[in-house]
């Protein structure tokens, strides 16, 4: 018995470091060792690493679920009709799903043979309008993105380039949040997420992709269910698990406004979590029917930090426990409520606007993410929440 509360204790505290701390130094490592036996089969075949000549460009359709965005809708477009692209392989679907606000009107007054509209007059959710779109096109690609985003002049090249490779299913550019003055930490944990991204694409393990900027195969393409939440996820995971290479380029550059704070996105981060837990318990493909990199990053990196609070409250259970049979725990329980507590003093110093070190602004961040977690995971296993649209931020 004590043996195993022994383990319960440690392992929560372990897991959790392992995945946000140990976790990226080993995937650096192991991409390196990757990168090395690529280059050395390269040297010894002396072959081209690029194929040479013009790039013959593909047909693509850009499709974009729209919802109440008449803030951004019309520079959206115009952003898009602006692309380096050419002209007669590009086509835009965008749909307005009920929207309540000027959107529908505002996409009306363009009139461009590249831009498709489609004002729906019902709200049905974003999987509902990204499955109609999707069947509306027959284009070999689909690059799939949001109202509130914009793209590089040159980020459609860079993110169709990689297809040439016929092994690759899925390609996901790089987002950048532009800062609004505020002290979101988003920031600084997007920048390690980049950095997983890269190397988890170079060891064949990329996870998902940026909803801002992806693009797939329409071959890959299978229908979402209606109450999809995590839609870019799934849309990704589902090329890897039919046998398509997910890649990242960062490339292919996109740009989105950052909320001035984390309180701004609390919503978004539950509905998201939510999200997580519906595609871990419905596609338990995306662990069984992928590469082995993908796996490996997908536990590590994904199901470990979607876990990660149950994990801790679990270790935090067990130390008390022990700690009543055996004051030699009470260290333990000491460290665990002392890291507890100057994250929750952060968390709450930074919703009143004080200016904290970089360290404490992302232990703030991390509580406020793992919190989520838990009222998301609640909130699915309680079955209350639905695949409609809830406007946030971002």
């Amino acid at each position: 018995m004590l043996t195993l509360l022994a383990i319960l204790a440690l392992l929560g505290v372990a897991l959790f470091l392992y995945s946000y701390l140990l976790y990226p130094l080993l995937l650096a490592m192991v991409a390196g060792i990757v990168q090395f036996r690529r280059d050395v089969a390269f040297a010894l075949a002396k072959s081209e690493r690029r194929p040479g000549g013009e790039t013959a460009w593909p047909k693509v359709a850009v499709v974009i679920a729209a919802y109440n965005e008449q803030k951004h809708i019309a520079q959206r477009v115009r952003n898009l009709l602006a692309l380096d692209y050419p002209a007669d392989c590009l086509s835009i679907y965008i749909g307005s799903d009920g929207s309540r606000d000027d959107t529908a009107a505002i996409l009306q007054q363009f009139a461009d043979p590249r831009l498709h509209v489609f004002l729906f007059e019902e709200n049905r959710g974003k999987a509902n309008v990204l499955n109609d779109l999707v069947s509306r096109g027959r284009e070999e690609l689909i690059v799939f993105s949001d109202a509130n985003t914009f793209f590089a002049t040159d980020a459609l090249k860079h993110l169709i380039q990689p297809f040439q490779d016929e092994a690759v299913g899925c390609v996901s550019g790089e987002l950048h949040l532009l800062s609004s003055g505020g002290n979101n930490q988003d920031g600084l944990y997007w920048r390690v997420e980049q950095f997983l991204k890269f190397f988890e694409s170079r060891i064949g393990g990329a996870l998902g992709a940026n909803g801002a900027i992806y693009a797939i195969r329409r071959k890959f393409w299978t229908q979402l269910p209606p109450d999809t939440i995590c839609d870019d996820f799934c849309i990704a995971m589902n090329v890897a698990a039919f046998g398509g290479r997910i890649v990242y380029t960062p490339n292919a550059r996109a740009e989105e406004e950052m909320p001035e704070s984390i309180g701004d996105e609390y919503q978004r981060r539950i509905r998201i979590g939510i999200g997580n837990f519906q595609a871990l318990f419905r596609s338990p493909r995306y662990f069984l029917s992928t590469s082995w990199g993908t796996r490996w990053a997908y536990v590590s990196h994904k199901v470990l930090r979607w876990l990660a609070p149950h994990l801790l409250l679990l270790s935090m259970a067990a130390s008390f426990w022990l700690a009543c049979l055996s004051s030699v725990w009470w260290w333990w329980v000491l460290l665990q409520t002392l890291g507890l507590a100057v994250a929750v003093v952060a968390y709450v110093m930074q919703g009143k606007g004080l200016g904290l070190p970089s360290v404490l602004n992302l232990l703030a961040f991390l509580f406020a993410l793992n919190f989520a977690f838990i009222i998301a995971s609640w909130r699915y296993v309680s079955g209350s929440y639905s695949g409609s649209w809830r406007r946030t931020s971002r």
